[in-house]
Parts: C-alpha cells; structure tokens; sequence
C-alpha cells in the first residue's frame, strides 16, 4: 500500500470524525416518551388502607384483620391461614392490578355477568371509612379474568382471574 493512499484513507476517517464531533454532536437526544399513568385498580386506593376482610362463599365466611402491619384471622376460629394470600388478594383489588371498568349496566343485566346472585363477596374494610362490598361474577369468555362489581358504583370490573384463585385458596385453606 502506498503512502498517498493511507494518507486518504487517515483524510476521510478525520473527515468523518470532524463531522462527528462538530455538527452531529448537538443532535438531541430521541425524546423519551412520558411515564404512563398506571391503570386505576378496583378499588383505587392504596393496599396498606385496607385493615379487614371478610370472604363470603357458599355459605361460608372467613374474616380477616390486618394487626400491626400483619393480617390475623378472626373467623372461624383456630384456623391458620398464610396471611400471604390475604396480602396477594388486596394487592389484586387495589394499586397491585389494574381492573377495567367495562360498562355501567342496570342491576337487570347483572346476570349477564354472574353478579345477581354472585357466589363470592368479598368486603374490605377501610377503618373509620364505610367497607365495601366487591361481588364476583363469572370468568370472561377467555377465561383470563372475572366479572366484579362495587357496591358503591353501578359499573361492571374486569379483575384478572388471580383473585379468584387467591379466595380460593383461602378457603381451601379455613377448611377444618
């Protein structure tokens, strides 16, 4: 290789590297989009707000107290329950899991969604705050999530199907 081409080739890369340095340096950084706001849950407060349960289901009913930051079961009586799945299923109904507000329905169609007669309530309560009372319906047809509805509000929820599988197990677990 000859001395005239090396001293092109070291020509362009100074080229290049004063184009770099001089007009490609100002470029603005690609905007970074803005942190998106999260889903508003069903609830839509904080989970340490809640201070009691009480899980009601085929006749059955399972109470549940939160007592210096840990939950406790007062009914029924004796039985030990990881407080786990109480701490997962307020997750699920406030700032852990965003629910979808589907519709605001008249109580006729509630039955369209299971929430006539729901097989599962659940209240939460929130200390000097009235509790309220969240009633499961069925699973949505791909079987992804349940249909809830507030007993202060008439719109329908879509809840991810974790909280069914977590009242589940709280039952599966007060079984004598």
């Amino acid at each position: 290789m000859s001395w005239r081409r090396v001293a092109v080739i070291y020509a362009v890369l100074a080229a290049l590297a004063g184009w770099v340095f001089l007009i490609d340096r100002g470029a603005p950084d690609p905007e970074v989009p803005a942190s998106v706001a999260p889903a508003p849950s069903l609830l839509d407060t904080e989970a340490s707000a809640v201070t009691a349960l009480t899980f009601r289901k085929e006749g059955r009913v399972v109470r549940a107290q939160r007592v210096a930051q840990r939950w406790s079961v007062i009914e029924p009586a004796g039985v030990k329950i990881p407080p786990d799945l109480f701490d997962a299923t307020v997750a699920t109904l406030t700032t852990g899991q965003p629910a979808e507000e589907l519709s605001q329905e008249p109580a006729s169609a509630y039955a369209a969604y299971g929430l006539a007669t729901p097989a599962t309530t659940l209240e939460v309560s929130f200390g000097e705050v009235p509790p309220i009372l969240v009633s499961l319906g069925d699973e949505n047809p791909t079987r992804t999530a349940v249909y809830a509805r507030r007993s202060d509000r008439p719109a329908i929820f879509l809840v991810g199907l974790n909280l069914r599988y977590y009242v589940d197990l709280v039952f599966g677990a007060a079984k004598p």
